[in-house]
């Protein structure tokens, strides 16, 4: 990621946007304790994306105080976004002249909108807008899908599909193209076909196997504007953050140099490894009333064949890993790679796999044989999720290109599951 020049403002508005039917509320509450949902969720608006820039503008890390915003120019000039209460602005940020545009916008009111919109030189976007990060006690809905990888129109009916039930930002587990040596996938297939919640909503990712063909992600870094650890030692592919009422692990288990894959070298803890557990035991991560987890690789997956195992990924993540997680009370792992819809229960807590983002789907009649836990729940289809975080429990529900929810569960605050009806 380029260096982000910062500016400071005093704003304020409710955070409401009027969704495309104007309504106040989505389907999805109602399997839900949807009496303690906050009264205004930011909604992305109606209308076409805009495409007055190569790639973007796009939304990266979010917080109660700042915003970051990035777009990509075919050719050099200057960086300035625009922004305030009404699309008349007032705010202005100007940052280093280029292609890669990123800026931050600080002192943002938390859980409020703005309107903003970003130029190079005498060129400006449309009037777009963004929400400042909720606090604390306000509860959340956020979608999660992954593995976008080669079919971009896929990509954008999953999108679309998760837009409809308003969520407050997105995460990506992994795979956002299919090969990151590549730089124009990453607009042709990660950023072009979810441009619209892009220009809205802050998307989070998980850097993936097929993002890591280049095994730097030079591309993969330089677009994301992810939170910056310097204690990581993989910069901008593990970073933690909280946003509203819940706290998310993201860690690289793609690329390992002892990082986190065990045993640990000479008896001390892979660098990694020493990171993640710091992070699931730290006052902000306690503090939190919901607690998840995001990569790539999976623990078990049963479209693995006849050996049951993928590798030292997987067999980490069942040893090591999630045994961590559930000791500091997550609720929750999300993993891709594999191209289908699996829930699996790990000692009683649940695990994930939503690679339907746009890769090629499984084959079914590969993903019979039970590895060391059953799959719940399988079905290998295009689809997204939708995590909605109430008072009493979080509801997933996994949802199809069509918009049907094909699978849905709860999690109690203790961590454990239970399938609506039980």
């Amino acid at each position: 990621m380029i260096g982000l020049r910062k500016a400071c403002a005093s704003l304020l508005l409710v955070w409401l946007a009027v969704g495309c039917n104007g309504s106040s509320s989505s389907e999805s509450d109602a399997g839900t304790d949807a009496g303690c949902r906050p009264e205004a969720r930011y909604r992305v608006p109606c209308g076409e994306a805009d495409w007055t820039f190569h790639v973007g503008p796009y939304l990266g890390h979010t917080t109660t105080s700042s915003v970051a915003i990035g777009w990509e120019t075919l050719e050099a000039g200057s960086t300035r976004v625009e922004y305030g209460l009404d699309a008349s602005y007032g705010g202005e940020v100007q940052a280093e002249p280029g292609t890669m545009h990123q800026v931050e916008v600080e002192g943002l009111e938390q859980g409020q909108l703005y309107h903003y919109r970003a130029c190079t030189d005498a060129r400006c976007t449309a009037d777009l807008t963004f929400a400042s990060a909720p606090g604390p006690d306000v509860p959340l809905r956020f979608a999660v899908y992954g593995d976008c990888q080669d079919r971009p129109e896929v990509h954008e009916q999953v999108v679309e599909q998760l837009l409809a039930a308003e969520p407050s930002l997105a995460l990506v587990v992994g795979d956002t193209v299919g090969d990151g040596r590549n730089r124009e996938e990453f607009k042709s297939l990660y950023f072009d076909p979810a441009r619209r919640l892009a220009h809205h909503l802050p998307r989070y990712a998980a850097i993936g196997n097929h993002d890591r063909k280049d095994v730097e992600a030079v591309h993969y870094r330089d677009y994301n504007i992810l939170p910056e650890d310097p204690d990581v030692p993989q910069a901008e592919t593990s970073y933690s953050f909280v946003y509203g009422n819940a706290f998310f692990l993201v860690f690289d288990n793609t690329l390992d140099h002892y990082d986190l894959f065990f045993p640990p070298v000479e008896g001390i803890d892979p660098p990694l490894w020493a990171w993640m557990c710091e992070q699931a035991a730290s006052e902000p991560a306690r503090a939190a009333q919901w607690r998840f987890a995001f990569a790539h690789y999976p623990a078990d997956s049963s479209c693995y064949g006849q050996d049951h195992e993928y590798g030292p990924p997987d067999s980490a993540m069942r040893a090591f890993v999630l045994p961590m997680l559930w000791e500091n009370g997550f609720h929750a792992y999300f993993h891709g790679h594999m191209h289908c819809y699996e829930r699996f229960e790990f000692d009683g807590h649940l695990v994930i796999d939503t690679g339907g983002g746009g890769g090629t789907l499984e084959d079914e009649s590969n993903c019979t044989d039970a590895g060391p836990s059953e799959a719940r729940f399988h079905s290998c289809v295009y689809h997204g999720l939708i995590v909605d975080l109430g008072c009493d429990r979080a509801e997933v529900s996994a949802r199809d290109v069509a918009g049907q929810v094909i699978d849905r569960v709860w999690i109690l605050p203790d961590g454990s599951c239970e399938e609506p009806g039980q």
